[in-house]
Order: structure tokens, then sequence, then C-alpha cells
């Protein structure tokens, strides 16, 4: 059967052939620049199951302890000092609750620097520390996380200010942190130690062997199953750089030894670097991720890690702990706008693929790659995607096949279950429509969420055609979606269709 005989059937109109033009249900008219696309969904069996707070977020640990974090793009500094992070904004207890269940990591390079003191009395750092988590930050951070429904991913400091003179970690300091939350029934849900270990050598001038390394995983073992026993441990957070990967190479002799300490294997993840970076493998602009080959190279890492996983710790899972558009607070103009979401629900998509059951964004809002402007927390590109995907993509992941690259594509249950299918797609093409249509699986009463912006610098989105702002009284916009008979996605557009009457038996 030939490709326009196929494209007929599926109700695709494409560039050339013989289908008759109709108009679509938003009012486009079938053009020169339309081609159809055939995807194929099994609903017969459950891919992978990922965790319900597969979408998380962090909130950078420079952040919470109000030290340095990264200065404004083009500015004379690459840093700069910051005041303590501000959770009790009216507006962020609403965005943040809208994407909960999650979790919020608090971790980054400065979680390598701090020290507890819960005493309740004012506190000064000790030398060799850049901030403190006292008692009010400390409160006023899980009282937030109680209000909004997320639990805390914490990184513990693994740096050289709680190390004795032979290198050992001392775990004194972390333990007082443990047995404050324990003791106050705290919503924390992972405690990891360290922040990307194989940067040491460039962040403090030394390196945690791999043999300390398991030595200090088995002494956090230790205090973990003294004071709060189910919460799971991690590391190594190793960080990898586009195209090549570790630049330090740091996670196999790490799990060499940490392995059988490990509950959980994390890893970090960027596609490419802002101009603030002292490596740039890849520098970010606004059309390098929307490059398939780009897009596709987290699988390679992925696979990598992996795979050391299932060999030093086997009965660990491999969580992507951090990720976001490019390293070093972002690429203005680039991750704090429309681009960037291509590359956001593409990784969200290949992530739950893998099986891996979270991934981290970096971050909810600060400098260029957060979620949220954090001077006025007017939602971003990236915010308005993950909101569709919360709603939309449930935690059971079906496998999915689209023969265009240009149309990446990806299928999960719908939240609430009764045989719903959710197809995430996404239209690189910059100058052709596509009609999607869903092979073997009924597309009555498609619910169809689609955004698309002006230009890909844009920071203003719409969805199905009309803005989509955040309002002054602080309320969330309904994303209730359209009935329509087809899935159309504009050049350069994303679109989400629940596909209510698919009666896949795996989505039961």
């Amino acid at each position: 059967m030939n490709t326009r005989t196929v494209g007929c059937l599926l109700g695709l109109c494409m560039a050339g052939t013989a289908c008759r033009d109709k108009a679509s249900d938003s009012g486009r008219s079938e053009t020169a620049g339309s081609i159809g696309a055939a995807v194929t969904i099994d609903g017969t069996a459950v891919l992978h199951t990922i965790d319900e707070r597969f979408l998380s977020f962090a909130v950078d640990s420079s952040q919470v302890a109000g030290t340095e974090f990264w200065a404004e793009e083009g500015g004379d500094e690459v840093e700069v000092s910051i005041e303590k992070f501000d959770f009790d904004r009216p507006a962020l207890r609403p965005l943040v609750a809208a994407l909960s269940p999650a979790m919020m990591r608090i971790g980054g390079t400065d979680a390598d620097h701090l020290w507890y003191d819960l005493s309740g009395g004012p506190v000064e750092p000790p030398e060799g520390s850049r901030g403190v988590i006292d008692a009010p930050t400390w409160n006023t951070l899980t009282t937030f996380a109680r209000d909004t429904g997320v639990e805390l991913f914490f990184t513990l400091n693994a740096g050289p200010s709680v190390r004795d003179g032979d290198g050992a970690w001392m775990s004194e300091n972390a333990e007082s942190l443990l047995a404050h939350a324990a003791e106050r029934g705290d919503p924390v849900a992972a405690w990891e130690l360290g922040n990307e270990l194989n940067a040491f050598p460039l962040e403090f001038g030394f390196t945690v062997t791999g043999e300390q390394y398991g030595a200090d995983m088995a002494a956090l073992a230790d205090i973990r199953n003294t004071h709060t026993p189910t919460v799971p441990i991690m590391g190594p957070s190793v960080a990898y750089l586009p195209e090549s990967g570790e630049f330090i190479p740091y996670m196999e002799g790490a799990l060499t030894h940490a392995g059988p300490h490990l509950d959980v294997v994390t890893w970090h993840y960027y596609p490419q670097q802002s101009e603030r970076c002292p490596i740039q493998t890849r520098l970010a602009e606004p059309e390098v991720l929307l490059d398939p080959l780009h897009l596709s190279e987290v699988d390679v890492w992925a696979e990598e890690v992996e795979q050391l996983a299932a060999l030093y710790a086997p009965d660990a899972a491999v969580w992507l702990g951090e990720s976001g558009n490019a390293q070093c607070g972002g690429a203005l103009g680039v991750s704090d706008t429309w681009a960037s979401t291509f590359w956001f629900l593409d990784q969200l998509g290949t992530i739950a693929r893998r099986a891996q059951p979270i991934m981290v964004r970096q971050t909810l809002s600060g400098s260029d790659y957060g979620m949220l402007d954090d001077e006025t927390l007017t939602p971003r590109p990236d915010y308005w995607g993950a909101l569709l995907w919360r709603q939309t993509m449930g935690t059971r992941v079906l496998s999915v096949a689209s023969a265009s690259e240009s149309l990446r594509t990806y299928a999960h249950c719908h939240p609430d279950g009764g045989g719903a299918v959710s197809l995430l797609a996404i239209n690189l093409e910059p100058g052709r429509t596509v009609r999607v249509g869903v092979a073997g699986m009924s597309s009555r009463n498609m619910l169809v969420h689609v955004l698309e912006a002006d230009e890909l610098a844009a920071q203003d989105v719409r969805y199905n055609g009309r803005p989509l702002v955040f309002e002054e009284d602080f309320v969330l916009p309904e994303l209730p979606g359209e009935v329509r008979t087809r899935f159309e996605l504009p050049p350069r557009s994303i679109g989400f269709a629940v596909l209510q009457s698919a009666g896949a038996a795996a989505c039961e």
C-alpha cells in the first residue's frame, strides 16, 4: 500500500495527494505545507511504569541558603550574591501545587558548602562553609512542601568542610539534620550524598576516591537506618556533558564501592551549555535542540549509566537527578523561551520511556533556566508544558512509533485510566503543519491540547489558539482541551491528544 493511500485511510491530507481538502476544527485550512504522519500505539501492554512524582523540580541549595547563584547572562559577573528564596510569595503555592505530586530537590554546587544548625539560635557558618541551613530556613522549606503536596529530595554536604584530615566524611552534622527531620515528621523522601562528585577536582581541588565514597555511603546508610529507615539514599550524581559524557570519569569507580549501599543511582545531564560555563562542548542556541540527533543524545548517556548501575548496584533504581536546558544557569533567550519547551517535553518522554522513574528539572525559578521568572513568578513556556504533562501523561508508559524523524511522539495511559491514551507529539518542522493519525485506535471524542508561539524566542505561548496567562488573583487558567476529529500540529508546535475512546487494555 503506497504512502498516499495510507494517508487517506487515516484521514491525513498529505502534500501532493488526492485527499479532499477539509478545514480543521480550529478553522485552519489545508495548505501545500501540510503533511500527514501515521503514529502507531500499542495499547495492549504497559512498557514501563514510572513514579507519580516523575516530573520533579529543584530549588538550588544556594537559593535556599541565600549564598551565590548564577548571574543574569551578559553581565560582568558569573555568580552574584542572592537573598534567601522566598517560599512565602502568594503566587508560588498555587503554581507548585498544580505540579504535585512531585519531588523538590534541594541540591546543586552549594550543597557541598553548607552547614546545618537546627538549634534555633543565631548561626554563623563555620570556617570552610558558605552558608547555613538553620531552623527557620528548614521549617519554612518543609512547611512549603507540606502545603503544596511535594516531598523533599535533599542533597547532603559531602565537601571538604565535613571531611577529616584523612578525607573521610564526618557524618555528625548530617545526622543532626536527619534526626531533626525524623523528629518533626518532615516530608523528606530522599537523601543524596554530594553533588556531582566528578566535579570535585574543579570545585575543591581534590577527589573523593571511589573507595572513600563507598565508605561514606555506608556511613550514611547507618544514620539513615537509625533516623529515617524508609527514606532511600542515593548518589553519586555524576555530571554528564553533551558530546563528551563524563568529563572526568567517576561513575564506575564510585559504584564499584558504593553500589551495595545505594537505593538509587543518580546522574545529571544538560544537553548544552550557556556562555557562563568554563567548559563548552555545545553552546546553547535556539535551534540547537531542535536537531533530532541532539535530542536523542540523552539516550546515549542514560544507557551508559543504566548499564553501570545494573552491574554494580543491581537493586538500585536510576534517576536523572538534575537536568536543565543549558548548564550554568541556562542561556538567556534560549532556556527561558519557547525554544526550550521542545527539549523539555521530549526529554521527559525519553526518560519515561527508559523507565527511569524520576527526572528533576533544574530549576523551579532562578536564573535563565527556571520554569518561572524568579522576580515576577510569571510562568515561562516550560511551565505550561509541565502543567499539561502533569494533567495528561499518566504513570503507565506505552510503546509508540512514528515514521517521521521530525515528529517526536510519546504515549502514556491517561492518569484517569478507563482505557484512555494520551499522545504527546512534537512537531519540529519549521514550515509545515502535521496532521497526526493514530493507527488501530479510535480517535472519537479526542481531546486536543496544542501549544504554539510566534517564534522560538517567544516567552508567551498560546493554548489552542488563546494566550496563556497566570492571572493576578493567582488562579491558573483551565486547560480543558478541545474535542476534535483531527490532531493538527502547526509548524514547530507541541500537542497532547487524549484518545478518550481508545479502549486500550493496558489503560483500563
